[in-house]
């Protein structure tokens, strides 16, 4: 007779990822990004600009591409897996962000049109910055207000 399976082995990777989701602390920014595959941002929508703030923690600066179109702009991160040690190294836990997921992206559909060319982007202590100028086009505009001599006397 063959070997009888317990039809709930197949959830012993969820039930380890779960554990692990657990056992490792609260949940933070950066763990979300690993768990959920997705980059946090914050937007911050002022005047002149939109300024859009990523984490991109463990992330080297040369795998981060940022593109826009229309006014939607895509952050990709794009890390090829590699390995630092032998090939009969065994790894005893196998969780870093850099080496766990080769790419992700998160595309930001802003409310107006935007400049591509008046886009800033800068990189640091793992927080990619863009600044993102505004078309004038889609600047408010004040009008003024013109108030004739009947309406001021109402």
């Amino acid at each position: 007779m063959g070997t009888q399976t317990d039809p709930m082995d197949v959830f012993t990777p969820l039930r380890e990822a779960v554990s692990r989701l657990f056992d490792d602390g609260p949940m933070t920014a950066e763990r979300l990004m690993y768990f959920g595959r997705t980059i946090p941002v914050d937007i911050i929508d002022t005047p002149d600009e939109y300024v859009v703030e990523a984490s991109l923690t463990g992330v080297r600066p040369e795998h981060v591409q940022v593109s826009v179109v229309d006014n939607t702009v895509t952050i990709r991160v794009g890390r090829k897996a590699y390995a630092r040690h032998d090939e009969n190294a065994v790894y005893l836990r196998h969780e870093r962000i850099e080496r766990a997921i080769p790419e992700m992206s998160r595309a930001i559909t802003l409310p107006a049109k935007i400049d591509a060319e008046q886009v800033e982007a800068t990189y640091e202590h793992g927080v990619l910055t863009l600044h993102i100028r505004k078309s004038e086009e889609s600047k408010a505009h004040t009008i003024p207000l013109h108030v004739t001599k009947e309406a001021a006397r109402r």
